[in-house]
Order: structure tokens, then C-alpha cells, then sequence
């Protein structure tokens, strides 16, 4: 902990609980001598891509989920594979979720959606030139329907509240900007 406050240490970290998205743990610190156990999460970063169509679309699922059973718009998005760099899970999920792939995937950076219990890192890419190269490639528990959207109902649908995800909302903002700042550099 070397930006943590004078006074402030780690006495022990236990895993609590483990499996192939989560691990669960309960660190006991030392706060200026007083002991304070600390549950803390740690999930497997994800890519999260925004396929633009073209200056006026985007690609978007329709995916179902089970938590809230219910079908929501999302953009594409999912785990990144051991091995395998942020970029990477991007395309693969891009291709697997919709069947396309792009020419062109810039890279938007990253963030985290929760900084108080969870260690986990969302990164953000944008997709162009894309071209149907075969079919869906979805797994058990995903029922994905793919649907171009104009970026004006998108921006609807974003202030509404319709657009639910954490993942898709973060991205596709972050989309809309860069693809307004890059619209004005090629004019």
C-alpha cells in the first residue's frame, strides 16, 4: 500500500471464495491500531467494443439476461481470455456476438465500474469498417439479436434510461465523444 495514509496496513488477506469470475476475499487491516475486516472482490477484466456502421449507426445486440429476465440493448462485450490482450477479446467478441469484424478497432482506454469492494477493469474499444464474416458464435446462456441503431436514438435511448449495462452506457459515451472529436478533425 504505498499511497495509503500514515498508519494505514494490510495484516492478512484471505480468499473466501473462488471460481472462474469471481474470487472473494476478507483482508484484515490495521487502521491506525484499529482492526478493521474488509471484504473485497476481485472479477476478470472484460472488453466492451462499439461497432460503428457508419457516421450515423451503430451495431447494437439485443441480448437477453437471465438476472433481470429481460431482453436489453448492449453492445458487444465479454471476458478477456487468459492469454489474451484486451484488443483481442474485443475482436473475438465483436465477431462472436454479431458475426462481424472490423477493419479498423481503436483503443478508447479503460476504467473500473467499482473502486470501493470490486478489482475489476472494463476496456473500451471502438470498431470500424465493419464486414459480415460469418455467423454468431454465442454461448449457452446467450440469446443475442443484432440490430443497427442511429446514433440519434442511441442518444435518446441514453437519456431515458433505457440503455441499462454499466458497460455499454460507459462505452458508448465515451464512443459518441470520440467519434464527434474524430468527425472534426476530418473536416
Amino acid at each position: 500500500m504505498k499511497n495509503a495514509p500514515d498508519g494505514w496496513k494490510v495484516n492478512s488477506a484471505k480468499k473466501v471464495y473462488s471460481n472462474d469470475f469471481i474470487e472473494l476475499y476478507e483482508d484484515t487491516l490495521d487502521l491506525n491500531g484499529i482492526e478493521k475486516v474488509y471484504t473485497r472482490g476481485v472479477r476478470k477484466d472484460y472488453s466492451t467494443i462499439v461497432p460503428f456502421i457508419s457516421d450515423e449507426e451503430i451495431l447494437v445486440i439485443k441480448s437477453y439476461r437471465y438476472l433481470v429476465d429481460s431482453i436489453l440493448i448492449e453492445i458487444p462485450s465479454g471476458y478477456i481470455d487468459k492469454g489474451e490482450s484486451p484488443k483481442e477479446a474485443a475482436i473475438r467478441e465483436l465477431k462472436e456476438e454479431t458475426g462481424y469484424s472490423a477493419k479498423d478497432v481503436i483503443s478508447m482506454g479503460d476504467y473500473t465500474v467499482d473502486y470501493s469492494m470490486f478489482e475489476q477493469r472494463g476496456n473500451l474499444f471502438v470498431a470500424y469498417d465493419l464486414v459480415k464474416v460469418g455467423n454468431q458464435s454465442l454461448g449457452i446462456m446467450e440469446k443475442i439479436d443484432v440490430e443497427s441503431i442511429s446514433i440519434k436514438k442511441i442518444k435518446r435511448l441514453l437519456l431515458e434510461g433505457k440503455i441499462l449495462n454499466a458497460a455499454s452506457i460507459v462505452a458508448l459515451y465515451r464512443a459518441l465523444d470520440f467519434q464527434e472529436h474524430s468527425n472534426m478533425k476530418r473536416k
